[in-house]
């Protein structure tokens, strides 16, 4: 989905020579991130400079070199030591995740980046890639909003082998018994209908993400969302991968799809450390 003490300045490889100790009600606190932990959980140094490394490897990827400014407001990201606690920020509709992020945005301009975190001993934050994804996308889209399939299929890219491998045979099952969306849908979803729609929306659109990224390099994906916001899909498609509109994207897609099975696709970058 999505504290203040005085000490010393810490300096971590180079990312986090501007973090603050204890800082306006934060543990730590760098250029674009703010850290709130809890006592015995995950080290807020280190927090810190996993936010900024996966920071600058996403813009890489999916952005290229647009859009490397500094984030302000900074992204807050809060650890949550139970699930009481996660609940109690996130709300109740995210019950089944152990992550979240909010993006809010006020006449074109980003006013809050948040993440919550449900920490484990097991997992430890492992969400954290999925939903700094989020975040990180939606500076290059009007309010913060990059299309649905888009935000969940790049986010799911940085999700560990065995959750793609999950969305993946959710894709396959949804193609096989006949439940998944036409690709226009899919494109153009942005609520879900019924219940059903949800494990056949995530496996596909991780599924139409890997396609399209591998068609090209992945900044090209922003680039075709961008392109298909303004002119249409079929016209994006055409321009950006000399697919000839929807319905050829539909065949393309579906053969690749069937082709690859219940194997989760291969992460286009390395997030997962």
């Amino acid at each position: 989905m999505r504290t203040c003490y005085f000490g010393f300045l810490f300096l971590m490889l180079g990312l986090v020579a501007a973090s603050t100790i204890k800082a306006d009600g934060w543990d730590r606190q760098s250029d674009n991130f703010q850290i709130r932990t809890f006592r015995g959980g995950p080290s807020a140094v280190k927090l810190l400079a996993r936010c900024e490394q996966l920071r600058s490897d996403l813009q890489q990827v999916w952005l290229g070199g647009d859009d490397r400014h500094d984030w302000s407001p900074r992204c807050q990201v809060i650890v949550h030591a139970s699930k009481a606690s996660y609940q109690t920020a996130i709300g109740r509709g995210g019950a089944q995740t152990s992550g979240s992020s909010l993006v809010q945005s006020v006449e074109g301009e980003i006013v809050l980046r948040r993440i919550d975190l449900l920490y484990s001993e097991e997992r430890g934050a492992s969400a954290l890639p999925h939903e700094l994804t989020h975040v990180v996308l939606a500076d290059r889209f009007d309010n913060g909003r990059p299309p649905r399939w888009l935000d969940e299929g790049i986010a799911t890219m940085a999700d560990p082998t065995e959750k793609r491998t999950l969305h993946q045979r959710d894709c396959h099952a949804a193609l096989r018994s006949g439940d998944a969306l036409p690709v226009v849908q899919l494109l153009h979803l942005d609520e879900f209908a019924s219940a059903k729609q949800v494990p056949a929306f995530y496996g596909q659109s991780l599924s139409l993400v890997h396609f399209l990224g591998s068609q090209d390099e992945p900044i090209r994906l922003v680039e075709f969302a961008e392109t298909a916001g303004h002119k249409g899909y079929d016209r994006a498609l055409r321009e950006i991968y000399q697919i000839d509109g929807v319905a050829e994207l539909e065949r393309r897609w579906r053969t690749y799809a069937l082709r690859h099975g219940t194997q989760a696709p291969q992460a286009l970058v390395s997030l997962v450390r």
